[in-house]
């Protein structure tokens, strides 16, 4: 719901400014587009635990009453928003204190994407078991990501030069942070994507007994999408701190996945790209993610808890399913795909992945606007088709 100091640009938090927004409301969740829930959420493709998605009778009561003149009914002052759970106490990620600005063209006309490295301090590898983003702005802030890496590592760009270089390159415009429309930036290569958030989230518990290694030369990168609804012009700051819990050791450490088979052909052959002039393009990939992944995390199984849609902004469906010699289960669907509300969704039931599973990702694009192939990358001009997960040995 909206309230006062939120990012959206009108209020739901009373009578009046509910009246006045109630066909548009009604729209809205009937187009499930609010609340910004994107997986298909009537149970034919996997079970998500704390699901935002409102039921088809909570859609019907809303679009009878916008119908009846959006009557008023019994007013009450006894009532609260509901609080979302709270982290007290953890390491605090804070970015400095940034004034957005509008990065302009058809994609970010009143928007930003920048990304801050931010020092852990840790001295030995801790595991992230949990997290909180607390806008310092929350008018401005769209989304967070927050990313540990390694600076030493080789970047993503594929002539030896290492995520310190690429960064100090990004890091050019003698403003704090750098340009990053993708994760930690164009060519930043980055292992896992731990933490993701949007409004609304509040705490984010992983799964009981699982959590993610940080190494102690880990840093933290965390990309900020700002929304300057306010207008380019607008002269508002943020500082946003990203609150993690750790613990020294965890029953089960899994392992944050990103799985982008039209990324990975920039690296094998023949890039692949995207035809241009259509509204529905598609790309689709099968992953054998059985042998090897069960191999690089030296497992016989292992559970998927999670799972993290990604396209750009051509993006318009994108449907993610596992199989094996036993059938084929539908791990995630997006019918509506919103490049503004990006999120991870974890399991009420973890899905098992085995020797011979296979995984499909498939994406569709509206490419209507264009006169060129659409490559792949990690630039606003680029797509990705992207399936993130979080995967955990069993018990």
């Amino acid at each position: 719901m909206s309230h006062r100091g939120g990012i959206a640009p009108f209020r739901l938090d009373n009578y009046e400014d509910a009246r006045t927004w109630a066909q548009s409301s009604a729209a809205a969740v009937a187009a499930r587009t609010m609340p910004p829930w994107l997986l298909t959420a009537d149970g034919s493709c996997g079970e998500h635990r704390d699901s935002i998605a409102l039921s088809q009778e909570q859609i019907d009561t809303i679009a009878a009453w916008a119908d009846a003149d959006a009557p008023e009914g019994e007013p009450r002052d006894d009532l609260e928003p509901a609080s979302p759970p709270s982290l007290d106490a953890g390491l605090d990620l804070v970015t400095p204190d940034f004034v957005p600005k509008a990065e302009g063209g058809p994609l970010a006309a009143f928007d930003e994407y920048r990304c801050f490295l931010v020092e852990p301090g840790l001295d030995h590898d801790k595991f992230i078991t949990g997290y909180e983003v607390t806008p310092g702005n929350p008018q401005l802030v769209h989304h967070v990501l927050a990313m540990p890496v390694d600076l030493d590592a080789e970047s993503w760009l594929g002539d030896g030069s290492t995520n310190r270089e690429v960064i100090e390159k990004l890091d050019d415009d003698g403003r704090d942070g750098w340009p990053c429309f993708s994760a930690a930036g164009e060519g930043v290569s980055v292992e896992q994507q731990p933490v993701t958030w949007a409004p609304g989230m509040g705490f984010v518990d992983y799964p009981a007994g699982t959590g993610v290694r940080v190494r102690d030369t880990d840093v933290f990168v965390v990309q900020i999408h700002y929304n300057l609804h306010d207008g380019p012009d607008s002269t508002a700051s943020d500082s946003t701190q990203v609150r993690l819990r750790l613990a020294d050791s965890v029953e089960r450490e899994g392992v944050f996945l990103m799985i982008d088979n039209f990324l990975d052909t920039l690296f094998y052959g023949e890039p692949a790209s995207l035809p241009p002039g259509q509204p529905a393009a598609r790309y689709e990939s099968v992953s054998e993610v059985g042998d090897w992944l069960l191999a690089e995390v030296g497992a016989d199984s292992l559970e998927v808890h999670g799972i993290f849609p990604h396209m750009h902004e051509r993006g318009r469906k994108w449907r993610v399913t596992l199989s094996d010699d036993a059938g084929e289960q539908c791990l995630g669907d997006v019918q509506r795909w919103d490049f503004a509300w990006q999120m991870y969704y974890f399991f009420t039931d973890p899905p098992l992945i085995t020797p011979k599973s296979r995984l499909k990702i498939t994406c569709e694009f509206d490419t209507s606007a264009d006169k060129e192939p659409i490559t792949p990358g990690w630039g606003t001009q680029n797509e990705m088709c992207l399936a993130g997960l979080f995967v955990v040995p069993p018990k």
